[in-house]
């Protein structure tokens, strides 16, 4: 892969990460959950386990990431 393709790719890792972390869908999931009879047990379990999944990928990303610039930073270095 060359360096144009490395940067492309990391834009469009920058750009997904964005949309991900823009609270607009959070705010709203927020407010959807405190409404009167919203969901039954089972589907709050659902809903905490994708939540928790998420957020386990979220932290596993930035480790990868802070791995990523390890070794692009140690590249060239002895």
């Amino acid at each position: 892969m060359d360096p144009k393709q490395i940067e492309s790719r990391c834009k469009e890792l920058t750009h997904a990460l964005n949309g991900l972390a823009d609270n607009k869908e959070f705010d709203e999931l927020r407010t959807i959950i405190h409404k009167p009879g919203w969901t039954t047990p089972a589907e709050a379990l659902l809903v905490q386990g994708l939540l928790e999944s998420m957020l386990a990928h979220a932290n596993h990303m930035a480790g990868l990431k802070q791995t990523l610039m390890a070794g692009a930073r140690s590249v060239g270095t002895k």
